[in-house]
């Protein structure tokens, strides 16, 4: 006469367990939504505080290159080191290479306030080996802009610096009402660096 019992307390517990799954599996469901939202929202902040366009390279943090990222926004405004600011860009970050920071990292940036209607030009310079001995830097380029919370990806490579005086134009581009003119990317040959040196000396 036990045994029936036995029976349906097993089909009771074993409910219970089905049960408590599917509520653990509806609350993981339920919770990954948000999670990742809250990921979006962060990284959106922190974009945003950063700009409407932004450019970015990167090199071997333990090699003591000095590369540089120079900048031409509409109205002649030619940014980097040796101009850093404009009315519409800012070189954020100059990395010298040989010296120790925190970061640990090899790194530059330029950021946009705003993208008024033109044509934006990046190009890469290879400024100083500091003691290298003329060896070849690859050179990983980033350049994003943003629409609306999104920010895309304009380009993303990974070139390589041949020897210090070197600069290579990375990418020329349009923008009109804050997006990009796919069509008007260019990778033709062009400086930013030296033709504004040869101003700054006039």
């Amino acid at each position: 006469m036990s045994r029936p019992r036995e029976d349906s307390m097993s089909i009771v517990f074993r409910d219970l367990l089905i049960l408590l799954a599917l509520l653990m599996l509806t609350l993981v469901v339920l919770l990954i939504p948000l999670i990742k939202v809250q990921q979006e929202n962060t990284q959106t902040e922190i974009e945003k505080a950063a700009g409407d366009m932004i450019a970015e390279i990167t090199w071997d943090p333990d090699n003591p290159a000095d590369i540089d990222l120079w900048a031409s926004a509409p109205k002649n405004e030619n940014v980097g080191y040796a101009s850093p600011y404009g009315e519409i860009l800012n070189l954020v970050r100059d990395d010298l290479g040989r010296d120790v920071d925190f970061s640990g990292l090899n790194y530059e940036f330029i950021f946009s306030r705003g993208i008024p209607d033109g044509r934006y030009r990046f190009s890469i310079v290879y400024y100083s080996d500091n003691g290298l001995g003329n060896t070849p830097v690859d050179v990983h380029v980033s350049i994003r802009h943003r629409e609306g919370r999104l920010m895309h990806v304009v380009y993303e490579d990974k070139l390589t610096l041949e020897y210090p005086g070197q600069e290579k134009g990375v990418i020329s581009f349009e923008m009109r009402d804050k997006q990009l003119i796919e069509e008007s990317k260019s990778f033709e040959p062009f400086e930013i660096f030296h033709g504004t040196l040869r101003k700054l000396e006039k």
